[in-house]
């Protein structure tokens, strides 16, 4: 059974500084800020900028079941870039990008992803709508955490 290619693109922006934000995306611990979350290091590499860092991390979905995977750091320039490496029931490339314009932060994530759950890919064809949906729920729910975590403002998501 083949598995579902998903290409998200999610955009934010908050009234605050970008060391602030990229502190709590860079950080890992999205299970501090971020509602349905659980997160966990589990490998801490030898390189000082973290790259090769793991992280296992569980999302729950509105849609009531949940994704399982690992994200390894692979690139990292701090406070503007992310990027991260997906195994397990999601398996692909995800991109932080992170600008600076006066007193605005934008926030871009990119999400290059292959659903591995056998049921997924199977009622893709008809459900692909609904995960596409699902998604953006967790990601909005991922910037209402950030803004409250620094109880900063969120101008759009």
């Amino acid at each position: 059974m083949a598995s579902y290619k998903y290409n998200f693109e999610t955009n934010w922006k908050f009234e605050s500084d970008i060391h602030q934000v990229w502190g709590l995306i860079a950080g890992f611990k999205y299970s501090d800020w971020w509602r349905g979350v659980s997160s966990e290091s589990i490998y801490q590499g030898f390189r000082q900028d973290g790259i090769g860092d793991k992280y296992n991390y569980v999302f729950r979905t509105k849609l009531s079941y949940q994704l399982a995977f690992m994200a390894e750091i692979v690139g990292k320039e701090e406070p503007r870039y992310l990027e991260i490496k997906a195994t397990g029931e999601l398996e692909g490339r995800g991109v932080w990008k992170l600008s600076q314009e006066s007193n605005i932060t934008h926030v871009q994530y990119v999400w290059q992803v292959n659903a591995n759950k056998k049921w997924m890919n199977r009622l893709a064809p008809v459900l692909r709508p609904a995960f596409v949906w699902n998604h953006d729920q967790v990601m909005d729910e991922g910037a209402k955490g950030i803004a409250a975590a620094l109880g900063i403002k969120l101008i759009s998501n």
